[in-house]
């Protein structure tokens, strides 16, 4: 190599990328290097299994996006990337023909769900609600470090309901569907979100998971 760079980047997927364009902003020699025969990773579309069917290779959605810095700092509207946002942001489909679909807005998905279970309506808009009134907190923790156990045991011992909120940290998605929904659909809704994060349904944390990230998406959308 008859060049020589302050930092060299291994992969040209939507991370790689975003590291060395901030390096670059920085004033520092970048180089990309990536094997396959194109760029952008997990944001790549192509036909995969024959001509006209086009394939997501990685991400079904760009989760998140609208809390991310990235957009705005890159400037990548002036590039021309336009982030769709779809009124549905998820919905779960089952054998029998039903379905359940979250919209953003939050009347429209208590009235979605009360057509599986009127019970489990009221309960998922309290759920979501719940994320409503925590939303700033919740934010700031995904651009902070994680605390520490020390911390985190003095952070639940200062709330009113510290030791729900810790049993509910420390709970699995069944344990917490069983108790919290009446339908097996319901359930399977939430169960549906651990599982697509890697937490198997006896995992300690799952429903906490499972919770957040369908409030999320129900509130801020799925790109």
């Amino acid at each position: 190599m008859s060049k020589s760079y302050d930092a060299i980047v291994i992969g040209a997927g939507q991370n790689g990328l975003t590291c060395a364009c901030y390096l670059a902003a920085a004033g520092l020699r970048v180089l990309v290097l990536e094997r396959y025969h194109a760029i952008g990773g997990m944001t790549l579309t192509e036909e995969v299994i024959g001509p006209g069917y086009w394939s997501d290779l990685h991400a079904s959605g760009y989760q998140l996006a609208n809390f991310s810095p990235v957009p705005k700092d890159l400037k990548l509207h002036e590039l021309g990337v336009e982030l769709i946002e779809p009124e549905i942001p998820f919905a779960h489909a089952f054998p029998d023909g039903r379905a359940i679909a979250v919209y953003r807005d939050l009347e429209r998905t208590v009235e979605n769900i009360s057509r599986i279970s009127p019970v489990d309506a009221e309960t998922c808009r309290k759920l979501f609600q719940r994320y409503g009134s925590e939303r700033e907190k919740i934010i700031d923790s995904f651009f902070s470090p994680p605390p520490s156990f020390a911390d985190q045991a003095k952070s639940f011992a200062t709330m009113s309901n510290g030791m729900e909120a810790y049993r509910f940290s420390l709970q699995s998605i069944r344990d917490w569907a069983a108790e919290t929904f009446t339908s097996p659909e319901v359930s399977c809704l939430f169960a549906s979100f651990a599982a697509f994060v890697g937490a198997a349904p006896d995992d300690a944390g799952g429903a906490e998971i499972a919770w957040l990230f369908a409030s999320v998406l129900q509130a801020e959308g799925n790109n």
